[in-house]
């Protein structure tokens, strides 16, 4: 991000408030970064600021389905060669990426001393963007816990399988013993069947309100589509490559539904609940 833009958005208006989105789920292979990437380009196609945060570290799904290749990566600022607002890579699509990076390297910096500073310094980016979207690695990631805490909106990915329901299980219910209560959506993706895909997913969310006392406000199913494999072999988000297709239109009414999302009446901002978190007065 270069300085000028920094500042003309460091510059802007206090009352915005940031939106925090983390797309996760309890399984690999679901489509969670597709996903993640495709509501990013959505916002910003909206006239949003968006920061797409790539925390799946060491697997760059972001830069892969994006097509682009940053100079620098979340290894830059953990080994002090760089600062935060600078790594952060400008897409073609309007989209502010902070990549995690393609290497064991990466991982291994993740794990070092300054991921203490991070969550810091990612608050001050976020005062300058309308929405952070966080793709997390499988489960819960405990270097992220901070961010947890802040999350306005959390979206659950899942597929019929059933090693995806009971690990996606586990991870909500670990998310409510930790108290981590965000509004809840979630989306069933590659459904060949639409009928048994409603039925599993209405049993699901009913397991999870039953046992675990968490509530799933919105649910979508994303149908197989060819058009889905494309759009990741010619790194084109999907919106983009093919904006009629079933995928796509549910897309569309996800981003439809956070453009119309307000933070609920009493609920701390991500701003003041990260400087609560940090111990970080006004």
């Amino acid at each position: 991000m270069d300085d000028v833009l920094f500042n003309e958005l460091k510059n802007r208006d206090e009352t915005v408030d940031t939106k925090i989105i983390m797309i996760t789920s309890g399984k690999g292979g679901v489509g969670k970064s597709f996903i993640a990437v495709n509501l990013a380009v959505l916002l910003a196609k909206n006239d949003k600021s968006v920061l797409l945060f790539d925390a799946d570290v060491g697997f760059a799904n972001g830069e892969i389905l994006l097509g682009v290749t940053p100079r620098n990566t979340l290894k830059d600022y953990l080994m002090e060669k760089r600062e935060l607002k600078d790594i952060v890579y400008p897409t073609k699509y309007g989209v502010w990426l902070l990549s995690g990076g393609t290497d064991v390297r990466d991982i291994i910096a993740f794990k070092g001393k300054r991921k203490d500073d991070f969550i810091g310094d990612l608050m001050k980016l976020a005062e300058n963007m309308d929405y952070i979207i966080i793709d997390t690695g499988i489960g819960y990631m405990d270097d992220l816990r901070g961010l947890y805490e802040a999350v306005d909106l959390l979206i659950l990915v899942i597929t019929q399988e059933p090693t995806s329901l009971m690990n996606t299980y586990t991870l909500a219910k670990l998310l409510a013993l930790r108290g981590i209560e965000p509004e809840i959506h979630m989306i069933m993706n590659m459904v060949r069947n639409v009928g048994g895909a409603r039925r599993t997913m209405e049993k699901f969310t009913m397991v999870l309100e039953r046992f675990a006392g968490i509530e799933v406000s919105e649910q979508y199913i994303m149908k197989y589509d060819r058009s889905v494999k494309d759009s990741i072999i010619k790194q084109t988000p999907l919106v983009e490559l093919s904006k009629h297709s079933q995928p796509s239109l549910c897309l569309h009414r996800l981003g439809e539904s956070i453009l119309s999302m307000e933070i609920k009446r009493g609920k701390i901002g991500f701003i003041e609940k990260m400087r609560s978190l940090l111990g970080i007065g006004r």
